[in-house]
């Protein structure tokens, strides 16, 4: 808090800690166990939700990083915060997709003259932006709202304008997770 104004500290500090409360309160359990978030959450139940129409209730391989990250930039973590760091490293870590990556192929056919298709790749790893909240497997929306199990179900338009696969926790899980570990897990 060196940068902030010292008149701003003690408010920014309960206003980080009262954020970080919620991360841990949103955090999805399943089954009893904890996992990863969703991209959105309802601001009373706390509970995934939908924002766009392509953007159901889920857990999130995107989103989800980003606040893993935060936590594990808190000094001296607490259990709480370890176990969240934990269980959502552990859950991407579970629901990489082995041996495909997202490529953009030359479609003449299509709008825009190419098509955003998932192809396999030895050796690469990606996500899926989300994995539905029953069984955990990637699924797809367009603009209907309607969930698909697979990319190519969804209008043109959603397909290639929005990321519905990508590599958000290979940073994390390769590089970030081994760092914190040593720091934290002694």
């Amino acid at each position: 808090f060196e940068v902030v104004s010292p008149s701003f500290r003690e408010s920014s500090q309960k206003a980080i800690a009262k954020g970080i409360d919620c991360m841990l309160k949103t955090q999805i359990v399943t089954n009893g166990k904890l996992t990863v978030w969703c991209a959105q959450h309802d601001e009373l139940t706390l509970l995934p939700a939908k924002a766009r129409a392509y953007e159901l209730p889920s857990y999130s391989g995107q989103e989800s990083v980003g606040i893993v990250r935060f936590l594990m930039g808190v000094e001296n973590p607490s259990d709480s915060i370890m176990n969240a760091i934990q269980s959502g490293v552990q859950w991407l870590e579970d629901h990489k997709i082995e041996g495909y990556t997202i490529e953009f192929q030359k479609n003449d056919g299509q709008g825009r003259g190419y098509d955003r298709v998932l192809v396999p790749k030895d050796g690469a790893v990606t996500w899926a932006r989300f994995y539905d909240l029953e069984t955990e497997q990637p699924f797809f929306c367009g603009r209907d709202g309607v969930k698909k199990a697979n990319m190519t179900e969804i209008e043109y338009e959603r397909r290639v304008g929005y990321g519905w696969y990508g590599e958000w926790p290979k940073d994390l899980l390769e590089k970030d997770w081994p760092e914190w570990k040593e720091k934290n897990l002694k």
